[in-house]
């Protein structure tokens, strides 16, 4: 049981790390997967998608669920936990309001964005409380229709609702690095030759023909690097008309890496 629980556990940390991630690098136009990323990687990454009110809302349904599987086994003690069950029962007795709501959402889609999210979680929401003794609707015998059903349908629909939020999430995330690239790790690439390095708050400087590495380029920041491969930004720029440098580091190309602020002067 544990076992299948924890194996549970790491496959949603994976999907929503992949689609953070996904999300993330999509805003400056590369393929996370390209970039090679371990599941360990993607598992982990979904850690950045539990903020504060992620962590409200996962606390108490925590308790709400650990409440509803020991009533009847343990009397309820404590003021907090009356308040709690009194809250639940009303939710409950309310699942499908939470549903129509949902529903209602649906047609206005593209009115309710960014926020669409919001859409399929009302509904899983609803389903889910419509499953509890509280409501009133749930039926007395088990069967695969009347529990396992809408159990599953609530799940896809609260897991609809976190893909949408954490890809919300990622593209917001990376609008922020775009808008402080400054504060990025600066990126000075020396070249024996000329490279196609050009646009808003690129600049490069001729060191002379004596020079091992005649061409440098600065004015530029690093987004991620991946085995020897750095994919760089120009300070100047935009999701709109940017364009992402990919440097493969070698004999010709050196990378040397320096302090966020260096090179602001220069652009």
């Amino acid at each position: 049981m544990v076992t299948a629980q924890t194996s549970f556990l790491v496959a949603v940390m994976y999907y929503l790390g992949a689609v953070y991630m996904t999300s993330y690098y999509r805003y400056f136009r590369l393929d996370a997967f390209s970039l090679g990323f371990s599941f360990a990687e993607l598992s982990i990454q979904s850690l950045s998608v539990v903020t504060v009110p992620v962590a409200i809302f996962l606390t108490v349904a925590v308790l709400v669920a650990r409440h509803l599987a020991t009533r009847g086994t343990a009397p309820v003690q404590g003021r907090a936990a009356l308040v709690m069950e009194r809250w639940a029962r009303r939710a409950a007795r309310a699942h499908l309001w939470f549903v129509l709501a949902g529903l209602l959402l649906l047609p206005w889609w593209s009115l309710i964005q960014p926020y669409g999210w919001t859409a399929p979680l009302l509904m899983g929401f609803g389903i889910f409380l419509g499953q509890t003794p509280w409501s009133g609707a749930a039926p007395a015998s088990a069967t695969l229709w009347s529990k396992a059903v809408p159990v599953f349908s609530a799940g896809l629909l609260v897991m609809w609702a976190f893909s949408l939020a954490t890809d919300q999430m990622g593209e917001q995330e990376a609008g922020q690095v775009a808008d402080n690239l400054v504060r990025r790790t600066a990126v000075v690439v020396l070249s024996t030759d000329r490279l196609s390095l050009a646009g808003p708050g690129v600049n490069v400087e001729d060191l002379g023909a004596k020079a091992h590495y005649r061409y440098r380029y600065t004015g530029l920041r690093r987004l991620i690097e991946r085995n020897g491969r750095y994919y760089l930004l120009p300070l100047g720029w935009s999701h709109s008309v940017g364009t992402t440098y990919v440097i493969q580091e070698g004999n010709d190309v050196r990378i040397d890496l320096m302090p966020g602020m260096q090179g602001i002067r220069s652009w």
